[in-house]
């Protein structure tokens, strides 16, 4: 038991009580329940300030463990109560990450895809199917702060690829996917990759009082509820039947969450107006997260995307390179009769611009930008389709048509390019040019450059 004043004659206690049952689920939840309701009267006598329980039930027997942390003092001392008590508050976060935050330590967040359709952010659960299709690429980063990038072909489940007794790393993954035959390759160093702390995610969080989510929070954390744009009304906070009154003061945009309603790991409020609920909002704790990219792992994991869409670009851009992907409604392999038309679709991992070409030596062309338009700027895991909006002009089968060739830039590098490689997708390339656009490529300096080939077969 840790003892300290706040003045003469006033003393500050802080516990940690524990109970255990080994009774079944049901009863056990009761029994913390019980637990709980006699801290609750305790707390009328004592000036009790926070509690936080953590249930954990495991196999069968359902046997439980109840964490309480609890402050005692003289009512006369809310300045202190006021500071201290946040620090206890997440104190209790930090215990209850300890027992259970390494549930789905091996989720993944998507970091980079060329796949249509996987967008980052996305949160790869080990059960969750992930379909890589041949050539494209998916990277994914890990809880431990790890970046494992995939190519395809690849359709199945991180479960099936999880080292048996191993530790779950990323290098270990990487093994086990190239043990059946998966192009599978750890980016090493980005654990000591600092993509800047998120200041705006973590030390400072702002509610909506008119929009649910979840908010990620650490001991540090201040938490504030801005002024509903809705007009004057009757806010409150409402858990498990409780009621806290919500007031901003005249010209305050936002309130400090109330100090007298402890905010818990996995906790959700609603906030009402009228009695009604307007948003339901939910804390997660990730103070027992290592910083860096780890820590934007776990936020996106917990559910937090909206505090670390940003620190993910970041980290992108810092371990991640430009891809591009090229594939038809036929596949990576396609085969055509002649005259029929060609549907691409073009995808890059990250935004950047796209430098595309049609045919082979001798008879190759401008595919895109050539007049697209928006010029050569192509969203990240946003599908290009040629035809399409952007770009009208497709092509049709030929044996002239033999390959398309595509270069993703990190910047606009139009400029530095010849004029006939933007030019009408109906003029051809000089045959010098032709035979040279990878040399002439690589020439480029200050940039990132990515390629990729698709061979397409005319009968």
């Amino acid at each position: 038991m840790a003892t300290t004043r706040d003045k003469p004659g006033h003393r500050l206690r802080v516990g940690i009580q524990a109970f255990a049952g080994t009774s079944p689920a049901r009863r056990g939840w009761r029994a913390c329940a019980s637990h709980d309701d006699r801290a609750r009267r305790r707390a009328k006598r004592t000036g009790l300030l926070f509690h936080a329980y953590l249930h954990r039930f495991a196999h069968s027997d359902a046997s439980g463990v109840c964490f309480r942390f609890v402050t005692k003092g003289s009512s006369t001392m809310p300045r202190l109560l006021n500071h201290l008590g946040r620090a206890v508050l997440h104190l209790g976060l930090a215990v209850a990450s300890l027992a259970c935050g390494r549930a789905h330590a091996e989720d993944a967040v998507l970091l980079a895809s060329t796949v249509p359709g996987y967008n980052p952010g996305m949160v790869v659960a080990t059960a969750d199917r992930l379909s890589v299709p041949e050539g494209a690429t998916a990277t994914l980063l890990f809880q431990s702060g790890e970046v494992l990038r995939l190519r395809g072909p690849f359709d199945g489940t991180l479960a099936q690829q999880r080292p048996s007794g191993g530790s779950g790393s990323a290098a270990m993954f990487a093994d086990m996917f190239r043990l059946h035959g998966v192009d599978a390759t750890v980016i090493g160093g980005t654990r000591s990759i600092n993509p800047g702390r998120p200041v705006a995610a973590l030390d400072d969080v702002q509610v909506d009082p008119e929009r649910s989510g979840t908010y990620c929070v650490e001991p540090a954390t201040s938490v504030w509820i801005t002024r509903p744009s809705g007009g004057p009304g009757t806010y409150a906070l409402r858990r498990k039947g409780n009621n806290r009154a919500l007031a901003w003061p005249q010209g305050a945009q936002r309130i400090e969450w109330p100090a007298d309603v402890p905010i818990e790991d996995g906790s959700q409020f609603e906030i009402t107006t009228g009695g009604t609920a307007r948003a339901t909002v939910t804390f997660r704790d990730v103070a027992s997260t290592t910083g860096g990219a780890a820590r934007i792992a776990r936020g996106f994991v917990l559910g937090c995307r909206d505090q670390f869409e940003e620190e993910l670009k970041r980290f992108s851009r810092l371990v991640v390179g430009p891809e591009v992907w090229i594939t038809t409604d036929r596949g990576r392999r396609p085969t055509y009769h002649a005259g029929e038309p060609i549907a691409l679709t073009v995808t890059a991992n990250m935004d950047g611009y796209l430098y595309c070409v049609a045919g082979a030596d001798g008879g190759a062309r401008p595919l895109f930008p050539a007049g697209a338009f928006n010029g050569a700027q192509l969203p990240g895991s946003v599908p290009l389709p040629i035809p399409g909006r952007r770009q009208p002009v497709g092509l049709t089968a030929s044996p002239a048509v033999g390959q398309v060739r595509c270069w993703l830039a990190d910047r606009d590098i139009s400029p530095e390019l010849p004029h006939a490689l933007l030019g009408a997708p109906s003029a051809p390339l000089p045959d010098q040019m032709a035979g040279e656009l990878d040399a002439l490529f690589s020439h480029i300096g200050g940039t990132r450059i990515e390629t990729d080939v698709l061979t397409i077969r005319t009968e």
